[in-house]
């Protein structure tokens, strides 16, 4: 163990290097045994990248079916909608991708916790405004700035249409109601999932007649972790759900198994000479009186006290109270 320094000695100490006679600065080069140091948050210890929900690409791949078929009904136009991938990140990471030049339908997805988005790129999002007014797809000049409140009114029908298909996507894991809340797209006013939290993100390749973009379904963990839990019990193996299946059957065949019961008021030590001199008529001292309580033994055990009673014309135990283990 190291010694502690003094009072007086780190006075001497300070003092020295006030006057320059220690030095203080030191290489990291020079140091002996110097390594890499390589940051740590404390706080993000646990990154939400390795986060998975088995199989869900199958709900993400339903989705993009369901929703192109819904913006082709209700555009009349082509339009094709592909899964590109999808990955975990944290919310704020998402953020500084975003452009904010885009629609942001922000999801409710009752009964689940936590919230989700319908995310449009700036291409898709001014297309879909010319097509819904009954303009054309082509490619114009996209403004640089994010848009307005009457632009994102005239398109968020066309954003709402992604609630039921979100619904009948998740129907194979659970039913849910998706519900559109409401359409921004000023991304500092997305404080209903927070920054430092983890969401999935699926990224979808859109076509609508020539022109192509991209959509952004974004899920918070927090919502799809109890789908989590119902995963691994469905991964369950076969010989867990067999064990469980032998226990419950145990369990109802211990439920209707007989067993002996005796009523026990005294216990008393006799010599066998005794038990042999017996005679008619003798009386045996049990020491203990007639209203004294009784012993419930069960196969032997003692497990419950009582006194003695009539019930319906019969002799009978009234159960008073229990008996540890060992009692």
């Amino acid at each position: 163990m190291e010694r502690i320094l003094s009072k007086e000695e780190i006075a001497d100490l300070l003092s020295a290097v006030r006057h320059g006679e220690v030095e203080i600065e030191a290489s990291l080069d020079e140091t002996p045994g110097a390594a890499d140091v390589s940051r740590v948050d404390l706080f993000r210890s646990q990154g939400p990248e390795n986060w998975k929900l088995p199989n869900f690409d199958l709900v993400l791949e339903a989705f993009a079916r369901n929703y192109a078929v819904s913006l082709a009904n209700r555009l009349q136009r082509s339009a094709t909608v592909k899964l590109a991938g999808f990955e975990s990140m944290y919310f704020d990471s998402l953020l500084q991708k975003l452009t904010g030049r885009g629609a942001i339908g922000i999801v409710e997805l009752d009964p689940l916790r936590g919230s989700g988005m319908v995310i449009f790129d700036e291409t898709i999002s001014y297309a879909l405004v010319e097509l819904v007014l009954g303009g054309s797809s082509e490619a114009k000049t996209i403004p640089e700035r994010a848009m307005t409140a009457i632009e994102l009114n005239v398109i968020r029908d066309v954003i709402a249409d992604s609630c039921p298909d979100l619904n009948k996507s998740f129907i194979q894991l659970q039913e849910i109601s998706a519900q559109l809340v409401k359409v921004e797209s000023n991304l500092r006013l997305l404080s209903h999932i927070a920054t430092d939290a983890g969401v999935l993100v699926a990224h979808y390749q859109v076509t609508l007649d020539s022109t192509e973009g991209e959509i952004t379904l974004v899920l918070s963990h927090s919502a799809l972790e109890p789908l989590v839990e119902k995963q691994r019990e469905r991964a369950m193996p076969m010989s867990a759900v067999r064990a469980s299946q032998w226990h419950q059957s145990i369990l109802g065949e211990l439920d209707m198994m007989e067993v002996e019961v005796e009523a026990q008021l005294a216990q008393i030590t006799l010599r066998v000479r005794d038990i042999l001199n017996f005679q008619v008529g003798d009386v045996i001292d049990l020491n203990c009186g007639p209203d004294s309580p009784f012993k419930l033994l069960v196969e032997g055990r003692p497990k419950f006290k009582g006194i003695a009673g009539v019930q319906a014309r019969k002799k009978a135990i009234l159960v008073t109270g229990s008996i540890p283990d060992g009692g």
